[in-house]
């Protein structure tokens, strides 16, 4: 009987330590502090991004936020108009896979494992991702000093450094780099300070760049072409 009771505490200890266990690596795990959001909220929230996976590379674009885990795989957000896209690459610059969602306001990302959190800035919602395309949690941010910092960094940072490699984002378009709003490079240095770039669109960004200017730059003559007719016939009825 005494043995009996000794396998059934040692069959009970090491169910609970395995959903234990299940739990904790089925946990979001973020930079950020957070709070539980209602079922109903996360299902709301989880229904107005609209998120799939994407298997096949889209097209690529500027780079408005990235990250790199210990693997050195590299999690890329890309704006395209309401429609938002991550994509993951290995350090390699092969496209492995990403995800597509609804977002009309900026995001940042960060790695979790292997897993992607998508930070929705203006809803301040984090959003647990799996490489599958599944949505594993949904957090809402709290308001905090700490999760501000961490927010700007997400945002903002333009290095992430793993061991002795650095990987950076940058642009290459001399002036206008000043007024570019995205970035057009993905580069590694090694322990070296070898640089090998990646993921490069810069001559598409610096096309678009000058033909907006050139058209910013007619709209411009345009209209003090008009005020200047304006103000000559004026002069000329006085």
């Amino acid at each position: 009987m005494k043995n009996i009771r000794v396998c059934l505490f040692i069959l009970f200890s090491v169910v609970f330590l395995m959903l234990s266990n299940g739990t904790t690596a089925n946990a979001m795990q973020t930079g950020f502090e957070t709070s539980e959001l209602s079922s109903e909220e996360k299902n709301n929230f989880i229904s107005n991004i609209d998120l799939s996976l994407i298997h096949d590379e889209p097209d690529k674009k500027g780079v408005i936020c990235f990250d790199v885990n210990d693997q050195g795989m590299i999690a890329v957000g890309q704006n395209d108009f309401q429609r938002k896209n991550i994509c993951v690459y290995t350090s390699e610059g092969e496209f492995m896979y990403g995800y597509t969602f609804n977002c009309e306001q900026s995001f940042g990302l960060e790695f979790d494992g292997s897993n992607v959190n998508v930070c929705f800035v203006r809803s301040d919602v984090v959003v647990s991702l799996d490489t599958e395309g599944n949505i594993l949690d949904v957090k809402k941010i709290q308001d905090s000093i700490d999760n501000s910092s961490y927010r700007t960094a997400l945002l903002y940072s333009t290095t992430r450094t793993v061991g002795d490699t650095t990987y950076l984002i940058r642009n290459d378009m001399g002036i206008l780099n000043w007024i570019a709003i995205s970035f057009s490079q993905i580069v590694i240095v090694d322990a070296t300070g070898a640089e090998t770039v990646i993921y490069d669109v810069n001559s598409m960004q610096l096309t678009k760049m000058i033909v907006a200017i050139s058209l910013i730059c007619v709209l411009v003559f345009f209209a003090v072409a008009v005020i200047i007719r304006q103000f000559i016939k004026l002069r000329h009825v006085n």
